[in-house]
């Protein structure tokens, strides 16, 4: 694994790891009501969230409200934002994430409890975030391999237990 990946793969285990996520946030414009389609956040059951935004390859990763702190200038382009929820319940105990073979950049990631009773499927493209909830791994895979088909990908998974007080960890598997 490259520096990036290894960056990405602590970045994720950090926010996302053992996390409840309760709510899908989407932004909308107040002047037209149109949903910003490269920005959501991932409220987590505490109440804290994990911003995603988009412009090109990698997506930044803010853990602010977008009225706390506008980590993702989106004020520069908008007047006002509206939240709109989403409803989930989502305890991350397994972590899927998809990189390029050409490029260091996160492609998307897949999120799911350890009986994939509740996932979520985030694909990123150059501008835009597209969201996919309650979809198994074997669905997320299929679309990451019509959509990048000609390149290919490379998988990082993580599956994490608890048993008991315990926290167990599945070795890391990295395939291509």
């Amino acid at each position: 694994m490259n520096n990036y990946i290894i960056s990405f793969t602590k970045k994720f285990d950090y926010f996302f790891e053992q996390k409840e996520i309760t709510n899908i946030i989407y932004l909308h414009d107040e002047g037209d009501n149109e949903r910003l389609d490269h920005v959501l956040f991932l409220e987590k059951g505490d109440g804290n969230v994990i911003g995603l935004y988009i412009r090109g390859m990698n997506p930044l990763i803010s853990v602010n409200r977008i009225y706390d702190l506008d980590d993702f200038n989106l004020f520069a382009s908008y007047e006002g934002l509206i939240e709109s929820k989403e409803n989930i319940k989502l305890r991350v105990e397994y972590i899927g994430l998809f990189f390029s073979t050409q490029y260091n950049e996160l492609l998307g990631f897949y999120l799911a409890n350890n009986d994939v009773s509740s996932s979520i499927f985030i694909l990123f493209s150059q501008d835009e975030i597209y969201v996919e909830k309650d979809c198994s791994k074997y669905e997320a895979s299929r679309a990451l391999e019509k959509r990048f088909s000609t390149e290919g990908f490379i998988t990082y998974e993580k599956n994490v237990r608890l048993t008991g007080k315990k926290q167990t960890s599945n070795r890391k598997k990295l395939s291509i």
